[in-house]
């Protein structure tokens, strides 16, 4: 793959920015569940977003070195892969300084976040960098067949309750239950990633859930994740965690998720075209269902 003539569009693939809004949805209904409390600070929401982004960037930047080193990421990856290492656009030392430095970056908005709220989001902040790095650096749990389970707690209960806390000081499990949702959605993207790569990261020796599974039941917890997003919404519902409004502006995009279903079964029976857009799909999904979820907690409050 040519080395993109824009400096910008080199950069957005380095850092696959594409994949910020995966932070950007759970930091934003954090922080709206915040003001539908009364609380909202905007500066606070601006750190918040940045300190989230950077532990993101950094996650991607490991990643993509750690795959890269490991032999996950090579030229027959094809979707899979961060092109930039796999076709020499950067040394991979300088991925994972750059990682590094933007995990550095979350960690002093941390600390600023510690003099201002304590110790427990302090503490909520260093499980999320300790994730990031963890992915594939460390422990590095994506090749262990866990990642989706982390991933749904780092970027689900965790990434909501943080800005939720961060705005008003106090704990509520309120801000943990409404965060479900979103949890399933960024599992999804992981999941997705990895079933579309099952046959890859076979060659390379790595065990992520797919692979621990097969395909067959690898397909039923896709099948799962997306479905238990919407049944957690209307259950939210049920139960007045939440107003009746989510359950409804949710519903504009359960065809989509139908469709996206569809295109999984197709794409694990040998349509690589569908196959190779499943994490694109999920991702689109994510920011569409969150951005419709966060309208409807916000018209509850209004309503």
């Amino acid at each position: 793959m040519t080395e993109p003539s824009s400096k910008i569009m080199k950069w957005i693939i380095i850092f696959r920015a594409w994949s910020f809004t995966a932070t950007v949805v759970p930091v934003i209904l954090g922080t709206v569940w915040a003001w539908s409390r009364g609380y909202f600070n905007a500066w606070l929401f601006l750190f918040t977003l940045i300190g989230g982004i950077a532990i993101h960037a950094g996650t991607n930047l490991t990643n993509t070195y750690y795959d890269y080193i490991n032999g996950v990421d090579t030229t027959e990856t094809e979707a899979g892969m961060n092109p930039a290492l796999v076709y020499g656009w950067m040394k991979p030392k300088s991925f994972l300084v750059i990682g590094l430095l933007s995990f550095l970056v979350a960690f002093l908005i941390g600390l600023y976040f510690f003099y201002l709220r304590g110790w427990p989001i302090f503490i909520v902040g260093l499980i999320g960098i300790a994730g990031g790095y963890g992915y594939t650096g460390g422990i590095s749990y994506k090749y262990k067949g866990i990642a989706t389970f982390i991933v749904f707690l780092l970027m689900g209960p965790l990434m909501v309750w943080g800005p939720y806390f961060l705005q008003t000081g106090l704990h509520d499990w309120s801000a943990v239950l409404i965060s479900i949702p979103v949890g399933f959605l960024v599992a999804g993207i992981l999941h997705s990633n990895d079933l579309r790569d099952i046959d890859f990261d076979k060659d390379a020796g790595i065990k992520t859930l797919p692979v621990v599974t097969g395909k067959r039941l690898g397909l039923k917890i896709y099948y799962f994740i997306y479905a238990a997003a919407f049944i957690a919404t209307f259950l939210l519902s049920l139960f007045r965690v939440i107003s009746i409004w989510p359950s409804l502006t949710i519903l504009i995009v359960a065809p989509v998720a139908i469709k996206m279903m569809k295109h999984a079964k197709e794409g694990m029976a040998g349509n690589r075209e569908h196959l190779n857009k499943l994490e694109g799909k999920a991702a689109e999904m994510d920011l569409k269902f969150g951005l419709l979820y966060i309208l409807g907690v916000a018209l509850g409050n209004l309503i």
